[in-house]
């Protein structure tokens, strides 16, 4: 054999054996309700979460969002949906939404003041609320040293806790 259809032999052998670690279960449609957008997300088992990757869109030419996030399944039997759409002013949106899945329905809330909606799954032609508009400010910090104090102050409290828990008794 040549070397060069050898090494591509094995590496074509490699990756037929080798364990796939994520399954793609495809794209789903969720409308938030009662505004006409649409979360287009592709979901990615991932052990035993979910990867949601995809689009809002919403209505009116307006442009479509990008969002990610993640889908965790709850002991209840529900699963919760946590994603973040980039709006125009490169704010994040946050959404949280609980579904069940018996039939994939549930309800969402997010931080521009929406809580307790509709989430309604595999919506028809949508548009009737137009498109919803995101937070007007932007998240938590408004610059990066709030940011860094916060976090140099989680960080000292982590470390209290964990002098107390190593500290011999006595």
């Amino acid at each position: 054999m040549k070397p060069i259809v050898a090494t591509l032999f094995i590496v074509t052998a490699a990756l037929v054996a080798a364990p796939a670690s994520a399954q793609n279960l495809g794209t789903f449609r969720w409308q938030l309700q009662p505004y006409g957008s649409v979360l287009n997300l592709t979901v990615v088992q991932q052990g035993s979460v979910y990867l949601l990757d995809g689009f809002e869109a919403q209505c009116g030419g307006n442009a479509s969002l990008p969002v990610s996030g993640v889908a965790v399944p709850q002991a209840n039997g529900t699963v919760m949906i946590g994603v973040t759409s980039i709006n125009e002013q490169g704010r994040g949106l946050h959404t949280r939404a609980t579904i069940n899945t018996s039939d994939f329905n549930g309800t969402w809330s997010d931080n521009a003041g929406n809580t307790n909606q509709t989430f309604r799954f595999n919506p028809g032609v949508t548009c009737p609320g137009g498109p919803r508009t995101g937070p007007t400010s932007p998240d938590q910090f408004l610059n990066d040293g709030d940011a860094i104090q916060a976090l140099q102050d989680q960080i000292a409290a982590l470390t209290a806790r964990l002098a107390a828990v190593e500290k011999p008794k006595q």
